[in-house]
């Protein structure tokens, strides 16, 4: 196994790191310590066909070299595994799964037991994390009858936003992404934390949502494909629904706002909204009344 890595400042980062969402890219990642940010992959054999593609896209890679260094096997699965540490979204308790039985769950809590290998949604991200508190809140917000409410999770990556919904209570639980090892790793999650019942499928938003309402829509993408498909979104809400927008840079928000509300209006007879952040991050979520 080979590391392929290039430093990179925080403002190149921030732009990768976009970029590699947009690509769906699978063999790239940003890697963020608190002292460092690369941009790193893990490759068995060649990598140079896919470095080459990634500096046509990526234009401030153009002239950059980035560093190969092999891997053991053991060095693979602590490089990876030190990305992934346990933490909580109020009684929500994200644990790797090798971390299943030194981890101690408090009483009437909750834990989601995660392993995402190469798919996004390892919980560390502050887009996740946000995503998550916002299941948390509506969970809250529709106590009463959770039990009837249904979701659908966009981009599901690891299946981890669909995996809390479900152990958090909800009725029905759908999630599917158009990267088909997300969706193996997805359903590979969900039996490991006994909640095989939730739908998985290969798709795009188009196909994933089209002729589907849900209660609560979670999609934790990006801002060109939220805006690229916010119709759609805004459409498949059922009265008293939510719909939760990760994936947004803070900078992104107001422009994002500016093609949602016109919709949410026209569509909906009434709603509230409001938008939180993490670190250079945020989220929107918008509450059919």
């Amino acid at each position: 196994m080979y590391k392929i890595f290039l430093n990179l400042s925080s403002e190149e980062s921030k732009i990768v790191e976009v970029a590699l969402g947009e690509m769906e890219q699978t063999h790239w990642t940003i890697e963020k310590t608190d002292t460092q940010c690369q941009l790193c992959g893990y490759f068995d054999g060649d990598f140079q066909n896919s470095w080459e593609n990634l500096q046509k896209q990526i234009p401030l890679l153009v002239d950059r070299v980035p560093i190969c260094e092999m891997l053991k096997d053991i060095d693979w699965q602590n490089e990876y595994k030190k990305y992934l540490q346990p933490f909580n979204i109020g009684p929500l308790h994200i644990v790797p799964v090798w971390e299943r039985k030194q981890y101690l769950v408090p009483e009437n809590q909750l834990a989601v037991y995660l392993d995402a290998e190469m798919a996004f949604g390892t919980g560390a991200h502050e887009t996740t994390k946000l995503c998550l508190a916002r299941i948390v809140e509506y969970r809250n917000l529709f106590s009463k009858d959770l039990f009837l409410k249904e979701v659908i999770d966009v981009g599901c990556g690891s299946g981890i936003l669909s995996i809390a919904a479900a152990k958090l209570g909800f009725k029905t639980v759908y999630g599917f992404d158009i990267d088909p090892d997300a969706v193996r790793i997805s359903e590979k999650n969900a039996a490991e934390n006994g909640v095989p019942s939730i739908k998985f499928e290969v798709a795009g938003i188009n196909e994933g949502i089209l002729g589907r309402r849900a209660d609560l829509i979670v999609a934790n993408v990006l801002a060109p494909v939220l805006i690229a498909h916010a119709s759609l979104l805004v459409n498949t809400v059922k009265k008293y629904g939510a719909l939760s927008l990760g994936g947004i840079l803070t900078e992104e928000v107001e422009s994002v706002k500016a093609i949602f509300i016109p919709l949410v209006e026209h569509h909906w007879d009434s709603f509230f909204t409001n938008a939180k952040s993490l670190g250079q991050w945020a989220e929107i979520a918008y509450v059919r009344t």
